[in-house]
């Protein structure tokens, strides 16, 4: 499907020439064009490809996006490992969906770890990805973050951290945030 606009399509023209250029943002604007057929006809092989080169050149958006491929096996094979480097280098920018992805994965391998030590370095990082996040105003962040001082993920129990944490975010429109504090208060 391609979303027929004039402007898209002189768009997609300037993000070309600027992209084979070098230009990061224009290799990132094309391959979200080719990701969601926008002005282009819809092509995930594209979309990575000019994601990638954005990437390699540092845009921090597309290093989160090449990231999130490789999590969750979109046009490539999933690779936490690969996953992993990508929101790294996006983080490392202080890109908050980076940041909160990096905690998942580090949530998820804790889940995982047979070994009592390293289950708890990787809470320690997943609470510290998240904090980041939180510091930014990103209300996913901060709602996780009150996730992990509910439920001592990477940090002592604070319950009333966790409560004011989902009120912020629950008086945003945060539908779990309400949740949890529906549940907490019952």
């Amino acid at each position: 499907m391609v979303k027929k606009n004039k402007r898209y399509k002189k768009a997609i023209e300037w993000y070309e020439k600027s992209a084979k250029q070098g230009c990061s943002f224009a290799q990132y604007c094309l391959g979200y064009s080719f990701k969601n057929g926008e002005g282009i006809y819809q092509d995930l092989g594209n979309a990575i490809y000019w994601y990638k080169k954005a990437a390699e050149d540092g845009n921090s958006t597309a290093q989160y996006r090449i990231g999130y491929f490789y999590e969750n096996g979109r046009g490539m094979r999933k690779d936490t490992k690969k996953a992993i480097e990508w929101y790294e280098k996006s983080a490392i920018q202080e890109y908050n969906n980076a940041q909160c992805g990096l905690g998942f994965i580090r949530k998820r391998q804790r889940n995982r770890s047979r070994f009592k030590q390293s289950s708890l370095l990787m809470e320690l990082k997943a609470f510290e990805y998240y904090k980041k996040s939180a510091e930014k105003e990103y209300l996913n962040g901060i709602y996780i973050l009150g996730c992990c001082y509910e439920n001592e993920i990477g940090t002592e129990m604070d319950k009333e951290k966790a409560v004011e944490l989902y009120k912020g975010v629950a008086n945003r429109g945060n539908k779990d945030a309400q949740k949890r504090l529906e549940m907490m208060s019952s």
